[in-house]
């Protein structure tokens, strides 16, 4: 018995099933094809191989074919199930890096993410996916890096007790719906990086554009629906954490992040657009030169496996120009640990920093908070200590929120711009209005708190 079979779904694949087959075959001996009732003669390339081959005799969809592997891996008695294209999108070579993944969490489902390599993504797809993952991780409750990757390993105990509509018209949402489904049990996906593969000469994709996006919306916004907009689920999929490991919001949190909601629709988005309006402002406006001081305040960020992203990076570069500026300068990076780290934002941070070579003295880190309010109240004793007085350095994106938490815990600061100045990309833009939202939920949290003299709420957020 092998603990792992791979699945391969197969619609008119005849071009490329079969190198894809053989160099799985290298890394798993248990390979199952589905071939979906293809018209060329993808089945008979495979005909001399040592795999398992199941036919429809029509066309049932991707979802179809991925269920009746799957069933199959599990009666032949799979531990889990390793799905991948037929197209050669994937990496058979892969594999083992997902396998390790799965070894350490055997519970949860691995998916190989394929967008920490932009440059080599069409724009049309990395943008259209980036925005799918917001959606489908507000379902599901917690960020997903790459919800479209079809390069997966699913525990076969979740496949046995799950119940999902497999018909025609639900190919290309099964992978969707999965993750949502999945975590509402409680198993979550966890993404390995892998290198994304765009053959100039592929054949067309089956996805069809706006009918198979309609459909996944169709889904997506039922399932919100059925579980009145999941408040809970936007928070922690937006602040980058999974429910089971993520600080408590409170009811309060909650509620005001259904008035914050409300306030925007009743508007007609005019009072979001406000707060993006801010943030964009700042954005745009805060100076990038370092301006005088002895403390650098430097918000950590989520790792991208177990190490500081390109955003962070901006961030701990400008803090190494202040450290270099004065050899009596001082950084405290702050973060806990988020996700599936193995080591806090802040010790990532730290490490980084000294592989620049800054000196350990220079650096202090604070490693109990999991968001940028908690980041700041944790901060507040060091930064009296100091004096009270600091530089806050972050992204240009960040710092509309950065100071109005600041400013609402009594820090005072000045900001500084990690990056040098504002490129407005669609992916900058995307970040902006996420910004001006969070912006527009704490202030409403803020106001109704004052309003209604609730002490216990502003003691939480100010």
């Amino acid at each position: 018995m092998n603990d792992f079979a791979v699945v391969i779904p197969a619609y008119n694949e005849a071009a490329t099933i079969r190198d894809i087959v053989r160099r799985c075959l290298a890394v798993v001996p248990e390979v199952i094809v589905v071939d979906d009732g293809s018209t060329d003669d993808t089945a008979e390339r495979l005909a001399d191989l040592p795999i398992t081959l199941l036919r429809h005799g029509h066309n049932q969809g991707k979802a179809a074919s991925l269920w009746t592997g799957m069933q199959a891996a599990i009666a032949k008695g799979a531990r889990a199930v390793i799905t991948l294209d037929g197209d050669g999108q994937h990496r058979p070579e892969d594999i083992p890096r997902l396998q390790a993944a799965w070894r350490e969490h055997p519970d949860d489902i691995i998916i190989g993410a394929r967008l920490a390599d932009k440059a080599a993504i069409p724009a049309k797809r990395y943008y259209a996916n980036r925005v799918a993952n917001f959606w489908i991780a507000w379902a599901a409750g917690y960020p997903i890096t790459d919800s479209q990757s079809g390069f997966r390993i699913y525990p076969a105990s979740l496949l046995s007790r799950i119940e999902i509509a497999v018909t025609p018209d639900r190919g290309f949402v099964f992978e969707s719906e999965i993750l949502i489904r999945a975590a509402q049990q409680g198993v979550y996906s966890r993404p390995v990086p892998i290198p994304a593969i765009y053959h100039q000469a592929a054949r067309p994709s089956h996805f069809h554009g706006v009918r198979d996006i309609a459909r996944i919306t169709r889904m997506v916004a039922g399932q919100l629906l059925r579980h009145g907009m999941n408040l809970r689920g936007l928070y922690h999929s937006t602040l980058g954490a999974r429910l089971s490991d993520s600080p408590a919001v409170g009811l309060d949190g909650y509620a005001m992040l259904g008035l914050s909601t409300l306030l925007i629709l009743l508007s007609g988005g005019l009072t979001w657009l406000g707060a993006c309006w801010h943030v964009y402002r700042t954005a745009r406006d805060t100076a990038h030169a370092l301006p005088d001081g002895t403390l650098a305040l430097l918000p950590g960020m989520r790792l991208e496996n177990g190490k500081p992203g390109p955003d962070y990076r901006l961030r701990l570069d400008q803090a190494w120009r202040f450290l270099k500026r004065d050899p009596g300068n001082r950084v405290l990076i702050l973060g806990g640990y988020t996700g599936a780290a193995e080591v806090s934002e802040s010790a990532a941070g730290r490490a980084h920093l000294l592989r620049q070579g800054a000196s350990e003295d220079a650096i202090q880190v604070e490693e109990e908070s999991r968001n940028t309010l908690e980041n700041l109240r944790n901060a507040r004793k060091v930064i009296q200590a100091h004096g009270g007085n600091v530089l806050l350095i972050s992204n240009r994106y960040h710092l509309a929120r950065s100071a109005a938490l600041a400013r609402g815990l009594g820090i005072a600061h000045r900001l500084c711009a990690a990056e040098p100045s504002l490129a407005m990309t669609p992916g900058m833009l995307a970040r902006l209005l996420k910004e001006g939202f969070l912006l527009h939920w704490y202030h409403t949290g803020r106001q109704f708190a004052r309003w209604t003299g609730n002490d216990k709420m502003l003691a939480r957020i100010t």
